[in-house]
């Protein structure tokens, strides 16, 4: 696709030098290690990636990077989320960004997406400008944080530890039924594909996502009743700028029969604690503003509102 100039074609492994130099004009660091994972990822699971960069000339101008999603955060349709965009300072103001969201979008909606979401800080209004013109409007989401240093024994004043009497452990493959069915008694939709592929994505490929279940004891030793809950995060490594890493927690369910058993708390207890381990700083969020109950549930936990913005645009 061209215009002005401007190319705009799927970004490939050999545009990763270009694309890390560029993105270092605003990031201020080389992010090789998160390019890189980026792009290993995105040859194994296609499906789930887009990447694009532009070109004038037969130089890299630009690029964007998105994921899409498929169940995370309640969705029942894919979503697109974009984690890295960049334009050359040189080429800012000759169409570079507009080529680059028009060629993303349909992209996207060739893959079936109807939305494409974003976080953005607050403090970043050239990017908010830009987003704005691209079509973004804010989202009705909130988008909440919680420090891994939060939930230590010395200073988790107030909240509950409740990992210590809740036993907790890495998602097993023979878990998947389980979790199927406490998401189909909390949603009333089969999400089953979704689940599957997750499962997938955690057995093997265990540096983007870490999940937890959450054992009780059953009285009748009903194995299947066995599993009580579960919580399911994806490790992010720099969208936007930020050199620190951070996960995301897109799914988390307790069986209803369960629900006044800490069992929530000690899964986001523990995955706290397993993702301090992993040198990862802090844990984030997006939850529906009217969604009352999911927004006490995590400021029980610690979490807080975080100062960025949950922005989305409506793919047509």
């Amino acid at each position: 696709m061209t215009d002005n100039n401007v190319k705009v074609r799927a970004l490939s492994p050999d545009d990763q030098h270009a694309v890390v130099a560029l993105d270092q004009q605003f990031s201020g660091s080389s992010r090789q290690d998160f390019f890189s994972k980026r792009i290993n990822a995105e040859r194994q699971n296609p499906e789930t990636f887009i990447s694009l960069s532009a070109e004038i000339d037969g130089q890299i101008a630009g690029f964007v990077c998105c994921q899409i999603l498929e169940g995370e955060f309640g969705c029942s349709e894919p979503i697109a989320v974009l984690d890295a965009i960049g334009v050359d300072r040189e080429h800012q103001r000759q169409g570079v960004g507009q080529q680059l969201f028009k060629t993303l979008i349909e992209t996207v909606r060739e893959r079936g997406g109807r939305e494409l979401h974003s976080v953005v800080k607050w403090d970043q209004p050239d990017l908010l400008r830009f987003f704005s013109d691209a079509g973004f409007k804010l989202a009705d989401r909130q988008v909440l944080e919680l420090s891994t240093n939060a939930l230590t024994e010395s200073n988790a004043d107030g909240i509950d530890l409740s990992r210590d009497r809740v036993p907790t452990r890495t998602l097993a493959a023979g878990d998947l039924d389980a979790v199927i069915r406490i998401d189909r008694h909390i949603t009333a939709t089969d999400r089953s594909a979704y689940y599957q592929r997750t499962v997938t994505q955690v057995l093997e490929e265990s540096g983007i996502r870490i999940s937890l279940v959450a054992e009780k004891e059953d009285p009748v030793k009903d194995k299947l009743a066995s599993i009580r809950g579960f919580i399911m995060a994806r490790v992010d490594n720099g969208e936007f700028g930020r050199a620190s890493s951070e996960a995301v927690i897109d799914t988390i369910g307790v069986d209803p029969s369960a629900k006044d058993q800490k069992i929530g708390q000690a899964l986001v207890s523990q995955l706290v604690t397993n993702l301090k381990a992993l040198h990862v700083e802090s844990v984030r969020t997006e939850v529906p503003w009217d969604n009352f109950n999911l927004n006490g549930f995590l400021q029980q936990c610690g979490f807080r509102p975080a100062q960025r913005l949950a922005l989305t645009c409506t793919i047509d």
